[in-house]
């Protein structure tokens, strides 16, 4: 009888003290306001457009600085246009390094400055991403 109340009590404080209490917490801040919403933002805008800007870049590419391409080599540029209108910040990735410097030199040298990007009247920084296809025969 002694071993079964032992039991019991084990149990019972066992369950009892096992227990944790859940508490609710509800959202300290309505962030329903800060939705993005397009007709308050705009890109930045290259003075020509974007095919204008490309049509530069890929007239300064020099080819002869590319070594061991065959075939068709691409690489991904990944770059900032700044508040100011500037080219910020530049990440090219792609298999072939020679290319891939050769994109990051062209796009460090355009000075053009960009019509800065928009969001709710306020210039910001915009990020675009532009592919590079190089066939060599």
């Amino acid at each position: 009888m002694k071993k079964i109340v032992a039991f019991i009590l084990c149990l019972g404080f066992g369950l009892a003290f096992s227990q944790t209490q859940e508490t609710k917490t509800s959202p300290t801040e309505d962030h329903s306001r800060d939705k993005f919403i397009p007709e308050q933002s705009k890109q930045a805008e290259y003075p020509g457009g974007l095919s204008a800007f490309m049509r530069e870049v890929s007239q300064k590419v020099n080819t002869n600085r590319i070594k061991g391409a065959k075939g068709r080599t691409r690489s991904q540029a990944k770059f900032s246009v700044n508040a100011k209108g500037y080219i910020d910040t530049i990440i090219v990735t792609g298999d072939n390094e020679s290319l891939n410097h050769e994109v990051e030199r062209v796009m460090k040298s355009m000075k053009t400055q960009w019509k800065p990007g928009e969001y709710k009247g306020n210039t910001v920084m915009i990020w675009f991403n532009l592919p590079f296809i190089i066939n060599f025969e």
